[in-house]
């Protein structure tokens, strides 16, 4: 097989504003515990500022992606 793989192939990468960066915020222990028991932490503030008209998104910003 060729080491270089097949041209056109694989995931399309994302522009630079799209990609996810991490920062690192404080939250009560009582927050982190209910937000672990709904899933990934990150991926549910970001949706949830998404979908609540908090910030201008981006017209190319999917909130599941």
């Amino acid at each position: 097989m060729n080491a270089i793989g097949r041209e056109g192939a694989g995931r399309k990468k994302k522009p630079d504003h799209l990609k996810r960066k991490l920062v690192t915020i404080r939250l009560p222990q009582w927050m982190i515990s209910q937000l672990k028991s709904k899933g990934e932490i990150g991926y549910l503030i970001e949706y949830q500022l998404a979908k609540k008209d908090f910030l201008n998104l981006p017209d190319d910003y999917e909130i599941s992606s």
